[in-house]
């Protein structure tokens, strides 16, 4: 993940975003969006600074990777940036990421 992080300068949230209170404030936070705020927090700070990804690495839960499968899940979340990217809704992904 550090390395698609590095090429791409999009991290997501199970890879911990660090962000200096001014810059978070400069560019008003995070959206008020039901899924890829942390995609689309980063698009934003792109434009003031490139990301900078730490060595050290960060646990984070393992449940939705187990539940899911480790394969079904990178490709959903595949699917979901790509949708994101291509214009699909923060509120229609969130009800395929989310299912009731």
């Amino acid at each position: 993940m550090s390395y698609r992080a590095r090429l791409s300068g999009i991290g997501t949230g199970d890879q911990a975003l660090f962000i200096r209170r001014d810059m978070f404030n400069q560019i008003g936070g995070f959206s008020a969006i039901p899924l890829m705020e942390d995609v689309e927090i980063c698009r934003r700070l792109k434009a003031l600074c490139p990301p900078r990804v730490l060595p050290s690495p960060v646990e984070t839960s393992v449940r939705r990777w187990r539940q899911r499968g480790i394969v079904n899940t990178v490709l959903q979340m595949w699917w979901l940036r790509l949708a994101f990217f291509l214009g699909v809704s923060p509120a229609r992904l969130a009800r395929q990421y989310y299912p009731e």
